[in-house]
């Protein structure tokens, strides 16, 4: 049967749930299915979680279909949290296959949900967390939700410190991420509306806990102010479904963004880099044909090399060209650091 390629033209959006334990990240990628499927949307469901015991969704593809998570406790004499690291660095490097099955298959759905463990180090500093992101955005566009917990996040300590992993995970992986504040059908969500924009209702509220690294708290949210300011964020309950489809018409958007904007700019700021690189290569190039040098090389089309290695750095240049100009090789080119 023929496939049928998804909206987006060909390439699903890939969408990481990254939070702290007991965030609701499990329940959100299950409530996220049960919509995408309701509007008629195909997806596919990656769970990364090994030491989770029941999933309410029906994953594509399971890290505990291969990786036995307590086997490697008591070989390996580790506890929960080093276990989990050490199942996500094998899995890791089983990877190329998950790989293939998904590059398979892409052009069947428009999305993939990737359900993460709680351990936000994984994606802070572990090496399995890097190349997971790596492999996905070299490929794909992708996106990370990092999941807040609001009703933990009521204590102004706690909210900064999902700040900070929230920082950490951005800048560890590069990836345009959102702020998902759930849980909001437990309480109201506007003191951190309010947190997120007003810096001086934040500041008042540590002083208010009367913390003894309080000044170090404001100092830290004062530099973190204009990582809010620019971080979107949006209030949902993955449990009851409310607000749920602003985080589908959110992920919808960032797709039309990245195709739309990012794109055109990746591909203007190529075109610069091969305006300079042209330059340099057709330079002392031109030599004399009887008697007169050649004024116009693109026009004639008629170029006349001194040596094979001007001819080599010619026809590298075409072929770099051409590749970096293809939508989903321009990540790759990235990736392995051609530029």
């Amino acid at each position: 049967m023929e496939k049928k390629p998804n909206v987006f033209g060909g390439e699903p959006l890939v969408i990481f749930f990254i939070g702290m334990a007991g965030s609701g990240k499990t329940t959100l990628v299950h409530r996220t299915s049960i919509d995408l499927s309701f509007i008629k949307k195909n997806h596919y469901i990656i769970n990364l979680d090994p030491a989770s015991i029941t999933c309410p969704y029906s994953p594509n593809i399971d890290i505990r279909d291969t990786i036995d998570y307590k086997k490697i406790m008591s070989e390996y004499f580790l506890g929960p949290n080093g276990a989990i690291l050490t199942s996500l660095n094998l899995f890791a490097t089983r990877f190329h296959q998950v790989k293939k099955i998904i590059e398979k298959n892409e052009l069947k759905f428009d999305y993939i949900l990737i359900d993460t463990p709680g351990q936000v180090e994984i994606f802070t500093w572990s090496a399995s967390g890097s190349i997971l992101c790596e492999a996905f955005s070299a490929n794909y566009p992708t996106v990370i939700l990092f999941v807040i917990d609001l009703a933990r996040s009521i204590n102004p300590l706690t909210f900064i410190s999902n700040i900070l992993y929230s920082c950490g995970v951005l800048y560890r992986t590069r990836l345009t991420s959102f702020m998902i504040i759930n849980k909001k059908d437990i309480t109201s969500m506007d003191f951190l509306r309010e947190w997120l924009t007003d810096f001086e209702s934040f500041d008042n509220s540590i002083t208010k806990e009367n913390f003894f690294a309080g000044t170090f708290a404001r100092s830290l949210a004062l530099t973190l102010d204009n990582f809010h300011k620019k971080t979107f964020f949006i209030g949902l309950s993955a449990f009851s479904g409310i607000g749920a489809f602003r985080l589908l018409s959110l992920i919808k958007r960032v797709n039309t963004a990245f195709n739309l904007q990012f794109q055109l700019i990746l591909e203007n700021h190529l075109s610069k880099i091969f305006s300079k690189f042209r330059k340099g290569i057709f330079e002392d190039n031109i030599v004399e044909l009887n008697g007169n040098k050649t004024k116009n090389i693109l026009k004639d089309q008629k170029l006349i090399f001194k040596n094979e290695k001007k001819q080599e750095n010619l026809e590298f240049f075409f072929i770099y060209e051409y590749l970096t100009t293809l939508k989903i090789e321009n990540d790759k080119i990235y990736l392995l650091k051609i530029i």
